[in-house]
């Protein structure tokens, strides 16, 4: 029988900016020229001195729910009758039903984002802009010859690396062995907003 998952709860859509020193000072000048005395209140002024936001990070662009608890779902059968609901903490264990393979870490590999200065080549300062949704996140379908039992399921966490701590999200989420892959998204509204710079001398502007 087919199923339809839906799930619930808290978001983050976090992007990656690389920044030069001169992008960095730029900042600080329009932040006392605006008197902000936080990075967010000059958001929307950021694109005025070049650096565009509103676009894709460069060093990484995610959307995916939060790993906090806040993570929940229900399941659905083909005439739409409601056959479980279940919240992250009463998941299973993806090795349940994956085993001990060490083929598993191949077949899905750690989600990773690094927005520390000293580890990228590629930059000396990172802008992380993490904005925060609540409400619907995705719908996904399965099938099974069973109903389905919260777990069945589970999930793979990921984090986006900070000198300030990490964030953690969901990176995957099954049904038994099998990866759920969004097919739908959910209406959501926002939450919050975290702009923060890491500078190359181990500075955060906040």
């Amino acid at each position: 029988m087919k199923y339809t998952i839906e799930f619930y709860g808290w978001e983050m859509e976090a992007q990656g900016f690389s920044l030069t020193n001169e992008n960095v000072e730029d900042i600080i000048e329009l932040m006392d020229e605006n008197a902000a005395d936080e990075l967010w209140e000059v958001r929307s002024e950021l694109e005025d001195i070049g650096i565009d936001v509103w676009d894709s990070g460069d060093l990484f662009h995610i959307s995916k729910p939060f790993y906090n608890g806040t993570l929940w779902a229900k399941v659905m059968d083909e005439e739409g009758n409601v056959v479980l609901e279940f919240e992250e903490a009463d998941m299973g264990d993806m090795y349940d039903h994956f085993g001990d393979d060490d083929d598993i870490d191949e077949m899905f590999p750690y989600e990773n984002y690094v927005a520390l200065p000293e580890f990228l080549d590629t930059t000396d300062n990172v802008l992380l802009i993490v904005d925060e949704n609540k409400g619907g996140l995705m719908v996904c379908t399965f099938e099974s010859d069973e109903v389905p039992t919260a777990t069945d399921f589970s999930m793979m966490g990921g984090s986006v690396e900070t000198p300030d701590g990490d964030w953690d999200f969901v990176s995957r989420v099954f049904f038994k062995n099998q990866e759920l892959e969004a097919e739908d998204w959910l209406d959501s509204r926002g939450k919050a907003a975290t702009l923060e710079i890491y500078t190359h001398d181990g500075r955060t502007i906040s």
